[in-house]
Order: structure tokens, then C-alpha cells, then sequence
């Protein structure tokens, strides 16, 4: 109970530091991402409750740290596409009234169900400012993905370590025992979160974010090798795992990415050096853990119905608005953690109904119209990256936008409400989008003013501005 007090006190003075400094508190709560399962497990385990959900305190304060901040603040927020941020407040409208659908067996079950859907998707407005120039954030997001070196050497550790070892832990309330690969004593491993859903998560957004940055550089050696060795470490970790989820995205979304690294300047050189850091990587992971890379191809190869899991997250809603209706059975009526807080030990309110597929459950807990407006967010922000993966002008941030692109469609068919992870990194990427999008145009904008010929105005001359005035066709585009 002491722990908890202390840890509650410092709680507060911490909430107070970050109203204060939110643009700070923000990156404090994506540190807090991947920690949080090591503050759990190791650290807190006797308050690991109140830690769970302290990065979403964290975020709060900053949220009203940048309500409060006004004037500057919002002078570089990014701004998102008007139909995104309507679809957006229609679905958080709808959320809200689903709190009190009846069928579900208490508020705090709806209020839980709010909190997953909604309470990251303002980092689309507030991320763009926390950075007031490209140079912070590249150098942010060096430091961010650089954070990979170190977890994927714990995730080594586990795997290598017995299944009763200390560092093979789980946080309490769940499963008690490391999981193996079958019969094997090799322990899937979670590094520093909770579980091994939020390290896939943390390892699938971490890999796409390297990938855009080695694009943004050419994937050149120089100074960036200790970027080549988290991107390694990363991918080791994902076999690691054995969850298949991860390792499928990366393969399937790697072709676009390969594609748009085509559309370069210096495209072939690139494209080669591509294929040999593929390559190094791999011979990386085959000499030092051929023993990760043969379990996850055991777990692999024998799983049964791979193209029933792959076809389950289109075909479920189908199925869930049979049973749901146009009401559904309100929001959060799904979480896994719903039955704890009901005091039940089986959400009897969904007559014993049970989806896995995250779109099933979106469609059984708000119904049709909910469905949409949840997946019409995600699949205009596919093609809005897209889009600007096209258009943007300076390559840092076309190579972002390919990476948000890249992440948007990976988590299409994944979990984005449901893994608390995949949410605070899905809406990540949405801010990193926004914020790209400004910072290419402040680009074009200053490269713009560069080229504007300075002359002496003619005498009783007046300025005329037109609409053309603006349009300077000669602005080259960035690499």
C-alpha cells in the first residue's frame, strides 16, 4: 500500500510537470510505450494497475498543456484533412453515446471502451506541435528507433534463458507462465512490455520507422550503422516472438515500399544497396540466432487455416452484424479487459458471443454506422499517405509519409483499438503524417522566399499580389 501511495504522490507531481511541458510529456509517453511492461514486471509489480495506465494520465496532461498553451502552440499544429477530423468527431459522438448502451453490464466497462478508441487520436493534432522544425525530429526519431538496441538485447536474453528465468516474466493478471515454441524450450519473447502482442506491435512500427529513415539517407553506410543494427535487432525480435502477425505485414507491405524507394533520385544505387542490407541482415540473424529463425519456421509452418486468420478480419463484421444489429452491444462490450471490471468472469452481455478479428468486434460493439466511420478513418488515411508520399516535395519528408503509408496499411486487418501499443503508435503516425506534411510546406515556403529576386521597387509602384503570385514552378524538387 506504501508503494502505491509514493507511487501515486509522485504521480501527481509528474501530471503537474507535464501540463507545464506537454511537448516533453508527449515524447515522456511514447518512452513510456515501451517501459511500461518493464515498470510492471520488474520494477512496480505491486502497482503495476496504476502503471498500466499512466501513460495515458501522461498524455492527458499534455493534451491540456496544449489546450493551454494556445496562441504559439497552435500556430504549428498540423492541419489534418477536414473530412478526416469530421468523420472522426461523428465516430467519437457515436462512442460517446454507446457508453450508455444498456446492454453493456456497467459505465465503467463503456467509459474503458471510449478510452481504446479515442483517447490517442488527438496526438493527430497535438505531435505536429511538439516539433517546430525537421532537424528536431529527425533527431528525435534517431534516438526513438535507436532505443530498439537495447530491447532487442533483453529479447535475445529471454530467448537464450530458461522459461522459469526471472527476465521471462509476465505482468500479473495474465498468463503466469513464458509461452515456448511448442515443445521446444525456447520462450517467446516480450522485452520490455507486458506481453508479446504489445512487443509485436512496438517491433512492426519500429521497423517501418527505420525503413523510412534508411530511405531518407539512401540507405548509405555512413553513420548509419547503428541504425542497420536496430532494424536487425528488430527483426530478430520478431522471430523471436513467434507471432506471425508482424513478420506477414513487413513482408507483404515491403514491396510498396520497395516501389516508392524506385521513385527516387539515385534510385538504383539505392535500390542495390536495398538488397545488400537485406542481406547483411539476414546473414546477421542466420549467424547469430539460427535458432530464432528455425523456431518461428516451425511455429510457422505449423499453424493450421493461415488463410482462414488472413480472410477472418474482412469477413468477420459480416458475421458480428448478424448477431449485434444496428445498435450493437456498446462500446468496450468486447475488451478483454471488460470482465474484470463487471466483476464477472465471462462478459455474459454479449451472450457468449466471441470474435478474435478486431473489425468483428468493432461492428459488435457500435453497430454499422460505427463501423464505418472507424474504418472509413483508417482506410482515407491509406490513401491520404499515399497521396503524399507522391507529392510531398522534400525527400525526409516523402520517405515519412511512405513510412506512415506503410504502417496505415499493415494495420488495416491488425489491432489498433484492442492493443493499447498499436493505438498510441497507430494515431503516432497519423501526428507524424500531419506534422510531415506542414514541415514540407514551411520547406517549400522558405525555398520559395530564396528564390524570390530581390529589387528595388519603382517609384509610386504598387504592389500587386495575384493568385500566381504564390506559384514558383521552378522551386526544384528536394532529394
Amino acid at each position: 500500500m506504501n508503494t502505491r501511495l509514493l507511487f501515486m504522490a509522485a504521480g501527481a507531481a509528474v501530471l503537474v510537470w507535464c501540463f507545464r511541458n506537454w511537448r516533453q510529456a508527449i515524447k515522456m509517453a511514447l518512452l513510456l510505450v515501451i517501459l511500461e511492461g518493464a515498470i510492471r514486471k520488474w520494477l512496480l509489480p505491486s502497482a503495476q494497475d496504476l502503471v498500466y495506465f499512466a501513460k495515458d494520465a501522461v498524455l492527458l496532461a499534455a493534451y491540456c498543456g496544449y489546450i493551454g498553451a494556445g496562441g504559439r502552440a497552435q500556430r504549428l499544429k498540423g492541419r489534418p484533412p477536414q473530412i478526416l477530423i469530421l468523420v472522426l468527431g461523428f465516430a467519437a459522438v457515436l462512442g460517446a453515446m454507446q457508453v450508455f448502451n444498456p446492454h453493456l453490464p456497467s459505465l465503467l466497462v463503456g467509459f474503458l471502451g471510449f478510452k481504446s478508441y479515442f483517447l490517442y487520436v488527438p496526438l493527430l493534432v497535438v505531435l505536429p506541435a511538439v516539433f517546430p522544425d525537421s532537424a528536431s525530429l529527425a533527431h528525435f526519431l534517431r534516438r526513438y528507433v535507436l532505443i530498439a538496441i537495447p530491447v532487442g538485447l533483453l529479447a535475445t536474453a529471454q530467448f537464450f534463458s530458461p522459461p522459469s528465468s526471472f527476465l521471462n516474466t509476465y505482468a500479473r493478471g495474465g498468463i503466469e507462465t513464458a509461452t515456448t515454441f511448442g515443445s521446444s524450450n525456447f520462450v517467446r519473447v516480450t522485452g520490455t512490455f507486458s506481453y508479446i502482442t504489445g512487443f509485436s506491435s512496438y517491433l512492426l512500427c519500429t521497423a517501418i520507422l527505420i525503413l523510412g529513415l534508411l530511405a531518407s539517407t539512401g540507405w548509405t553506410l555512413r553513420r548509419q550503422l547503428p541504425i542497420y543494427a536496430a532494424l536487425a535487432l528488430t527483426v530478430m525480435g520478431m522471430l523471436m516472438t513467434g507471432s506471425r502477425g508482424p513478420v506477414y505485414s513487413l513482408a507483404l507491405v515491403f514491396p510498396f515500399y520497395w516501389l516508392l524507394a524506385m521513385r527516387e533520385r539515385g534510385s538504383g544505387g539505392m535500390v542495390t544497396r536495398i538488397a545488400l542490407g537485406v542481406g547483411l541482415i539476414a546473414a546477421f540473424i542466420t549467424y547469430s540466432a539460427p535458432e530464432a529463425a528455425e523456431a518461428f519456421r516451425g511455429r510457422a509452418s505449423s499453424a493450421a487455416d493461415v488463410s482462414g486468420r488472413m480472410l477472418a478480419p474482412f469477413l468477420a463484421p459480416l458475421d458480428s452484424f448478424q448477431w449485434g444489429g444496428l445498435l450493437g452491444y456498446g462500446i468496450g462490450a468486447t475488451h478483454q479487459a471488460a470482465a474484470t471490471l463487471a466483476g464477472s468472469a465471462v462478459p455474459f452481455w454479449t451472450q457468449g458471443i466471441t470474435v478474435e478479428a478486431e473489425s468483428g468486434k468493432v461492428m459488435l460493439e457500435l453497430g454499422p454506422v460505427g463501423f464505418l466511420l472507424v474504418y472509413f478513418a483508417r482506410i482515407f488515411l491509406i490513401f491520404f499517405a499515399f497521396q503524399q508520399a507522391l507529392r510531398l516535395r522534400t525527400r525526409f519528408h516523402r520517405t515519412l509519409a511512405t513510412a506512415c503509408f506503410l504502417f496505415f496499411l499493415a494495420s488495416l486487418p491488425g489491432y489498433v483499438v484492442f492493443d493499447p501499443t498499436a493505438g498510441v503508435y497507430y494515431w503516432f503516425f497519423a501526428g507524424l503524417l500531419t506534422l510531415a506534411v506542414r514541415l514540407d510546406r514551411q520547406a517549400l515556403a522558405a525555398a520559395r522566399a530564396a528564390a524570390q529576386p530581390v529589387a528595388e521597387p519603382a517609384p509610386q509602384a504598387v504592389p500587386v499580389l495575384t493568385r500566381n503570385a504564390w506559384q514558383l514552378p521552378n522551386v526544384p524538387r528536394s532529394s
